[in-house]
């Protein structure tokens, strides 16, 4: 599968201009990040391969995505989580919908990481949650060339790019091959959490720099400033971003930002099939917000 470079926009939020890779355009099955991660395994051969083991949340893009690689190599796949509330399985919708259309096996485990990695043989490829392992870097690695050569024809002085992590793996290897600084926030747990996944992957690597905000934002939670500027981002920019993790990355962003000299280059990871859960929930907490 080829992945066409996508563009880096130039946008205005809040009077000031933000240039956003728009990695939501890469693929309509592969999430951005997720296309990027997995490109390894979408241009190598994998001959004896019948089986795919993962792991992750019930509503995971990885999960999704993982379930196309499989549908079109005609593998198995086999994903573990720890629950699925009773309204999902009654009511499916978004990431879970599809990959349970897409032939996915789910289930239920207090240990995932060690049931996954249970099924591992030779005829079983075991990929680790969000995607969070060396095969990623080939992908990643593409997409810094590309954000290289966009800053370059754009003419783009002083950048600095920003990401929310979930495992961090794209922010780690953005971090290793681009001559610019990486900036990430922690959206799944804290910043030694972060810091943990990252030397799981590849412990020699420089980190990116980790931004906080005033307040802990735990995952998964829903809460009304994420939602409004979700919904801001989508009236001002004319973009839609995923409600999971863009929410938590903008708000940790803006709070920093006067302190971080520069241009910010915003990678959108794309995730928004997972939209149709989220704005479910909060639309049942909140009500719409216009």
């Amino acid at each position: 599968m080829t992945l066409l470079p996508t563009p880096l926009e130039k946008n205005l939020f809040c009077n000031r201009t933000f240039y956003i890779k728009r990695d939501d355009l890469l693929h309509p099955d592969f999430s951005c990040n997720k296309a990027r991660k997995f490109h390894y395994f979408l241009t190598h051969d994998f001959p004896h391969i019948r089986r795919i083991s993962s792991y992750g949340s019930n509503q995971s893009n990885a999960m999704y995505s993982l379930s196309v690689l499989a549908k079109m190599r005609g593998w198995e796949f086999i994903y573990f989580c720890d629950h699925v509330p009773d309204f999902l399985k009654q009511n499916p919708i978004g990431n879970y919908h599809y990959a349970i259309e897409n032939g996915m096996k789910l289930l239920i485990s207090q240990n995932r990481y060690h049931d996954a990695h249970q099924l591992k043989d030779d005829v079983t490829l075991v990929i680790e949650e969000g995607g969070r392992q060396q095969e990623a870097e080939i992908g990643i690695k593409n997409l810094a060339l590309e954000l290289c050569k966009n800053i370059n024809e754009q003419h783009i002085e002083n950048p600095f790019i920003f990401l929310p992590s979930g495992t961090g793996t794209t922010a780690l290897y953005l971090q290793k091959y681009l001559p610019y600084p990486v900036y990430t926030c922690a959206t799944v747990g804290s910043r030694e959490y972060l810091e943990e996944q990252w030397n799981m992957v590849e412990s020699s690597c420089e980190h990116p720099i980790i931004l906080d905000s005033f307040k802990k934002y735990h995952y998964g939670k829903l809460y009304h400033e994420a939602y409004a500027i979700w919904a801001r981002l989508k009236h001002e920019m004319g973009v839609t971003f995923d409600l999971l993790y863009d929410p938590i990355g903008w708000i940790k962003l803006l709070e920093n930002i006067e302190q971080i000299k520069g241009n910010v280059i915003y990678i959108h990871q794309g995730g928004l099939k997972g939209n149709l859960s989220m704005q479910a929930r909060y639309e049942r907490k909140y009500g719409k917000i216009n």
